[in-house]
């Protein structure tokens, strides 16, 4: 029993001695996958007691203070300015002899047609002034033997008011400003292709694409 014991210690040493760098090998990496595993665990511990904590700090970025500020502007001088209303005066002191129909025809005696009229007629006796109807500048002055003298003025908004069958002697000239009630000319029976309504002011008004449009939702309401 004795020798067998002696015996097997002997192989054990004998075993210990041939694998001694395998063995230390293995107890080196057991040693290093430990303090791996400890510093990992040390450092997650430690980020989530930071996480915790900051969950109870104050935020560092400064908060806008709620307070009013002594030198505020009011808010009707910051807000912008809303565009001025487009209304206009009437060309002419008369009575209404005709009105705008671009989807009806009416018949013209003169002319002896229908034809729809985009216009507005206003007869009154030769020699009555005839006004801008709103600020603007003088585009033409033109005279031909049907509208007889007109002149064209060009408002804001790409609004342009025609002033057909004038007088020869017109008040204005091209590229003239004209404010809103500047006389520009005179009715006249001038023009012969609306002979049949006597002396009147023949008026038109376009919009930017240069279509007629009916002026008198541009008439100041008393004069509707």
């Amino acid at each position: 029993m004795e020798k067998t014991k002696k015996h097997g210690n002997a192989r054990f040493a004998a075993f210990i001695k041939k694998n001694l760098y395998l063995i230390l090998m293995i107890v080196c990496v057991i040693a290093i996958a430990t303090m791996v595993a400890v510093t990992y665990a040390t450092r997650q511990h430690s980020t989530d007691a930071a996480v915790d904590a900051g969950l109870n700090l104050p935020s560092e970025e400064p908060t806008e203070s709620l307070e009013p500020q002594a030198n505020a502007e009011p808010s009707e001088q910051t807000s912008a300015a809303e565009p001025e209303e487009v209304i206009f005066s009437l060309p002419a002191e008369g009575e209404v002899v005709g009105v705008f129909s671009n989807d009806t025809l009416v018949y013209n005696a003169t002319l002896n047609q229908w034809s729809t009229h985009e216009a507005y007629d206003v007869a009154a006796e030769v020699g009555t002034e005839v006004k801008a109807v709103y600020d603007g500048t003088v585009k033409s002055v033109t005279t031909s033997v049907l509208r007889g003298t007109e002149v064209v003025i060009e408002h804001k908004d790409g609004l342009t008011s025609v002033y057909s069958l004038l007088d020869s002697d017109v008040a204005v000239k091209v590229d003239q400003k004209v404010k809103k009630g500047d006389v520009i000319g005179k009715i006249a029976e001038s023009g012969t292709f609306e002979k049949h309504k006597g002396p009147h002011l023949h008026f038109e008004l376009l919009n930017a694409s240069g279509d007629k449009i009916d002026p008198v939702q541009y008439f100041e309401s008393t004069n509707k």
